[in-house]
């Protein structure tokens, strides 16, 4: 299993604006390219990180699964859309996307 996060540090101020944009990008481009709500999670900072912080978290169960879905992206038209609005509400540079493998620590029996 892997884990796709998007990291952006929203303006100051415009946090509830972002999650609200992400809302609709979930329902208008994730929900068409597979990204079903089961599967996303969105977590913003708490203690120890900054109050501006969001990451959209999206589980896959490969690579390749990943790799489609990004191509799919380019059939939304409404994702251009949303990125131009994304980029009024978030810090510039800050939109970085990490991919991490998750472990099993169950003994291996």
């Amino acid at each position: 299993m892997f884990i796709a996060r998007w990291h952006l540090t929203a303006n100051f101020g415009k946090l509830d604006d972002c999650v609200a944009l992400l809302r609709r990008w979930q329902i208008d481009v994730g929900e068409r390219i597979g990204w079903k709500v089961g599967s996303v999670r969105v977590t913003t900072g708490s203690v120890g990180a900054a109050p501006t912080a969001l990451e959209y978290e999206v589980h896959f169960d490969s690579l390749n699964d990943l790799e489609s879905a990004w191509k799919d992206l380019e059939g939304v038209p409404h994702h251009r859309e949303y990125i131009k609005m994304f980029e009024g509400l978030m810090a510039p540079g800050s939109g970085v996307w990490t991919i991490h493998k998750e472990i099993d620590l169950t003994p291996n029996d």
